[in-house]
């Protein structure tokens, strides 16, 4: 068919190849059940389609015109048509044909919102092997062989060194005795060749045992090692897996508070990626969402608001704890140096990612829901490298959920103005502080009962507004207030004071005891407030979908105060276990076995929504949505996310760790913290 036209095609097609027309028609889209129930995604059978020669698979967006609202559902239909025949003229074909049929006059060709033309026909390969492509493959390239030449050099140390050892032993003088741990001549030697490498076996026996100076000038790293020993993938996996508690600096409850977030967060985005084109019974999610234990899902942003508050408060307790050693003197270049240094390699490596090896994932009828999330980034990574894309428009945002990078961000760079207000004057910097926290409070609530916004989880979600009609319109409440740092900053606020208060009373020695009765009443308050901010929104659901049964008055108190009462729950919790108040909660929450995963917070952020949409989006036939359904999704997409945070974290995130602090001149020998990206990072705690 290569020299036909499509006309000449389409009847060829028909008219001399019966097996292959009859395959094509049986791909073609049919009416299934459940349109009653929202089912407006007829894709037909995608794979059958493509598994013919000379054919291509192309989805057709209808618009259902209402006479009786102003609202048009969109149809999208599956059909399977010669690959000569372009688009715009499979355009020019079906409104001919809608045009000369009085039945189907209720429909018209409509653009869908992330394409841009009513017809989407799948092309082979989803995008060019550009010059990108080749460019970003060949870097990735480059950084496995760093991974493993480095591995390659440790190993070999490791072994010269044993070696080192063994040969200076034998020329000790025989009536000296040594064993694991021995002493010759008051001088104490480790002998252990099972220690691990972040505590470094050679340094301090070489200083010790007399070899000669041929042998101790070849136990130094020069810099190209030292640089090529920052992408040894087995020291930055044994990093990765340590679980051994970090120094003073570290608060053990973080841990299991941060992985518990995010997989809460991971949760949320399981339901809510699902409500997307390609859903055949989008109802199922309308219906669970007024369902009481379903407002833990719903609300799963509540645990954005905890990162905010971890981000805050180890940003004021790390800093202040600087500050006291150095008489209040910092190196502000090194301190923000520092901060973009360790969390943008590895947001640019995700970014490129999607950009130049994403598209090749997957295909698909719904699989252009993924080419233009990855175009977008193409045309807009600039926004998100500059931390600024939560000013933009949402549709155009590369990695919808990096929202939450940018406001963190943007609170990091104004933090000094608290920070030195506070160190310098109690009353200042609370002053200060508190004029942010209540003018957040003022403009949100402003907002909201502006606006009318519904801040149950529909409203949440769809950014509903009730129209005086008595029926609801979509409004902008994600990029009016959901992801603006003027609403957010409220938790970050409240963590950067609790860090203070625990830091002054750690740095003036002051010992917290408080009865049980008051414990008691701590946890009782803490638990009432976090569950009514999680459950509340339960009672403002009525029978008709996508209204309020609150008042506009509540919705403001709701949406005002809300972020603020988790914040003081969440405080308390770790005010109580840092203070040994924390009982089993403690226990549970420092459990080692968060360790690891805690470091992994950061990269399985950026990932984790990418491996969730890329599942639906590569799904080849409209998909039903359940409850189980999804669970099973949500597990499977979580260790996904792990496995590839895993994987990121060791070829960019540690390498870079180790890049700079060759770059800043600190010692090789360092302690296990400061040897690990996410220990002693204030910006450790991302995730949206």
């Amino acid at each position: 068919m290569d020299t036909m036209d499509c006309n000449e095609a389409i009847t060829h097609l028909l008219q001399n190849d019966t097996t292959t027309s009859m395959q094509a028609l049986d791909a073609f889209g049919k009416v299934p059940a459940g349109v009653l129930a929202g089912n407006f995604q007829w894709l037909g059978d995608y794979d059958q389609c493509t598994s013919l020669q000379d054919l291509q698979y192309c989805s057709i967006n209808y618009g259902i015109n209402q006479p009786q609202s102003n609202q048009s559902l969109q149809l999208m239909y599956g059909v399977c048509v010669p690959d000569v025949c372009s688009e715009d003229q499979i355009v020019q074909y079906v409104d001919n044909l809608t045009q000369s049929i009085p039945e189907l006059q209720f429909l018209s060709l409509k653009t869908p919102m992330f394409a841009d033309s009513p017809v989407i026909c799948q092309h082979f390969p989803q995008r060019t092997y550009d010059a990108g492509f080749i460019c970003f493959t060949v870097f990735c390239l480059i950084l496995a062989i760093l991974m493993l030449s480095g591995a390659a050099l440790d190993v070999f140390q490791k072994y010269k060194k044993r070696k080192m050892i063994k040969d200076s032993k034998l020329r000790l003088p025989s009536h000296q005795s040594y064993g694991s741990t021995g002493e010759t001549n008051n001088v104490t030697m480790v002998t252990d060749s099972s220690l691990e490498e972040h505590k470094p076996l050679m340094d301090h026996e070489v200083q010790n045992i007399k070899s000669s100076p041929a042998e101790i000038a070849g136990s130094k790293p020069g810099l190209f090692q030292e640089v090529l020993l920052c992408f040894a993938f087995n020291r930055n996996l044994s990093k990765l897996l340590d679980t051994t508690v970090g120094q003073s600096q570290s608060i053990g409850c973080l841990h299991g508070i941060r992985v518990i977030s995010l997989t809460w967060v991971a949760l949320g985005h399981t339901f809510i990626f699902n409500f997307m084109p390609g859903t055949e019974n989008p109802s199922a999610l309308l219906d669970m969402i007024p369902n009481f234990f379903f407002q833990a899902v719903c609300n799963a942003y509540s645990a954005v608001d905890t990162f905010f508050f971890m981000s805050g408060f180890l940003l004021s307790y790390v800093t202040f704890t600087r500050m006291a050693k150095s008489n209040g003197k910092i190196s502000w270049l090194l301190f923000y140096f520092h901060r973009i240094w360790r969390i943008t390699p590895l947001y640019a490596f995700v970014i490129l990612f999607m950009i130049y090896h994403h598209p090749y994932f997957g295909d698909g009828p719904k699989w252009y829901l993924s080419l233009y999330t990855d175009s977008q980034c193409e045309r807009y990574w600039w926004r998100n490298l500059l931390y600024i894309n939560n000013f933009f428009p949402a549709a155009d945002m590369c990695m919808q959920w990096s929202w939450y990078l940018a406001c963190d961000m943007q609170f990091f760079i104004i933090s000094p103005l608290i920070l030195l207000t506070l160190f310098r004057s109690e009353t200042a910097g609370i002053l200060v502080a508190s004029v942010m926290f209540f003018a957040s409070l003022v403009v949100t609530g402003s907002l909201v009962g502006k606006n009318h916004f519904i801040t149950n989880s529909y409203g949440t979600l769809f950014g509903l507004q009730p129209s005086p009609g008595g029926s609801s319109s979509m409004n902008n409440y994600f990029e009016l207030v959901y992801i603006q740092p003027y609403s957010r900053i409220t938790p970050y606020l409240i963590g950067m004071i609790m860090g203070y208060v625990i830091y002054r009373q750690a740095n003036e020695h002051l010992r917290v005891r408080l009865s049980s009765i008051v414990v008691s009443v701590g946890w009782a308050l803490a638990f009432a407030v976090g569950i009514s901010v999680v459950y509340g929104t339960y009672t403002s659901y009525g029978d008709v979908p996508f209204q309020s049964v609150w008042s506009n008055a509540v919705n403001v108190l709701y949406g005002t105060f809300s972020r603020l009462g988790w914040s003081l729950a969440l405080s308390w919790v770790v005010f109580a276990c840092y203070y040994g108040y924390g009982g089993w909660i403690n226990d549970f929450l420092c459990w080692s076995f968060w360790i690891p995963l805690s470091r992994l917070t950061y990269s399985a952020y950026l990932v984790h929504g990418l491996v969730i949409q890329t599942y639906y989006q590569a799904y080849p036939t409209s998909y039903h949505m359940s409850v189980m359904s999804s669970c099973y999704i949500f597990c499977g997409s979580l260790m996904l996310s792990y496995a590839a945070a895993a994987l990121f974290s060791v070829a960019v995130e540690y390498p870079f760790a180790g890049l700079e602090n060759l770059m800043l001149g600190k010692k090789r020998q360092r302690t296990k913290d400061e040897n690990k990206p996410h220990d002693q990072r204030n910006d450790e705690t991302v995730v949206s």
